[in-house]
């Protein structure tokens, strides 16, 4: 019989901090993936995103170097491999990219964060694998997370921009591909990551980060008006560090619900939300060793959501598929990767039909591509 890791009440999270408990074993999800591909990038990749950026129809990768202060390409080829990266020097520290179409032209565009320099820096494409020169969006702070959604409703990309002293700055697409500062709301802590969507079903976008301390942490929703200002509703004291935040429909109700990683244990945890917005106790279940960086796709083809995350501390990664009730398997399925795997990205690298995974090793300086063998293994 498969085991079930069980929901934990909040209170009892908040109480005891940690959780230990033996857990009775169960078969392993099924071995998906391969490793096809391995490029090297420059130094100490922290962060991946993937998309279609020179439009050619095959998925691209995006390596932020944040050692070597650049940004990495790796342009797809539609079987799983790419072409050697193409790398260019970034401000200092980039650690966070994100492809998207900023100035409305179907022409893909490049945000990146510069951490040392106290900027977002907006890159807009002009097709044919070329850029023009970034612009500089000064954020007066640090920038930590970057996170995109349509604040005012206007169809324009918006951003909300994490920063050190705790604050999460707001940013309104003017659909040029420029923007104008909008508000800003404490967070009490410092806030790596964090997510958009309309959690609480009033038809406007909300904002989930994940916050923490050495002393403090919580989910923290704020409310948004669809004018492009929030307030700030909930605090979800959880005692956990959650580090990095992801949304997903996991239980196919039609509304995103969170999944993040935490600082200080190898479980990850998954918060439904409601009928009526508000959310259900966490739901633990185990990840490797150390963590981190994690994405939700539907990888063994069952139409439920799984989980990849990828372990710092284990140099691997762990797919953890679902059950047909709705909870998580146990144990994980691990993967050795490259030493200090600290970023995931998922898409059909090979056009199959099948989420693969690409995971970068902060040490190695690489990033590694695995494709989804279900069905052929």
């Amino acid at each position: 019989m498969k085991t079930i890791l069980t929901k934990i009440p909040i209170s009892v999270l908040a109480v005891i901090g940690l959780i230990s408990c033996d857990l009775p074993q169960a078969k392993p999800p099924p071995d998906l993936f391969r490793k096809i591909h391995l490029a090297r990038v420059g130094q100490g990749p922290g962060y991946l995103a993937s998309g279609d950026l020179d439009l050619d129809g095959f998925p691209d990768i995006i390596s932020c170097n944040s050692k070597g202060h650049s940004l990495s390409i790796l342009w797809g080829k539609g079987d799983g491999t790419f072409e050697d990266p193409q790398t260019q020097t970034t401000g200092l520290e980039p650690s966070f990219a994100m492809i998207t179409d900023v100035n409305q032209d179907e022409v893909p565009d490049l945000i990146f964060n510069s951490r040392g320099s106290d900027a977002v820096l907006v890159q807009l494409g002009r097709g044919k694998r070329q850029f023009l020169k970034p612009v500089r969006i000064p954020t007066g702070k640090v920038p930590l997370a970057i996170i995109p959604g349509n604040f005012n409703e206007d169809d324009a990309l918006d951003l909300a921009v994490t920063l050190t002293f705790n604050k999460v700055q707001i940013f309104l697409g003017v659909g040029d591909g420029s923007f104008k500062q909008g508000d800003t709301y404490q967070t009490g802590s410092r806030s790596l990551s964090g997510v958009a969507s309309d959690f609480d079903r009033d038809g406007h976008t909300d904002l989930a980060l994940a916050v923490s301390s050495s002393t403090t942490s919580s989910i923290r929703l704020y409310s948004g008006s669809g004018e492009g200002t929030f307030k700030q509703v909930k605090r979800i004291a959880l005692n956990l560090r959650p580090l990095i935040l992801i949304q997903k429909d996991m239980n196919g109700d039609g509304t995103e619900d969170l999944v993040f990683s935490t600082a200080i244990q190898d479980n990850l945890y998954a918060m439904m939300v409601k009928a009526d917005g508000t959310f259900e106790e966490p739901e633990a279940f185990s990840g490797g060793g150390g963590p981190i960086s994690l994405v939700a796709e539907d990888f063994d083809g069952d139409h439920k959501p799984d989980v990849a995350v990828a372990n710092s501390r284990s140099s691997s990664f762990s797919l953890i598929t679902r059950t047909r009730e709705g909870g998580f398997y146990f144990p994980t399925r691990d993967y050795v990767t490259g030493s200090t795997p600290l970023a995931l990205t998922s898409s059909d690298f090979n056009q199959d039909g099948k989420m693969d995974i690409a995971v970068s090793s902060n040490t190695d300086g690489t990033v590694e591509v695995y494709l989804n063998q279900r069905g052929l293994r």
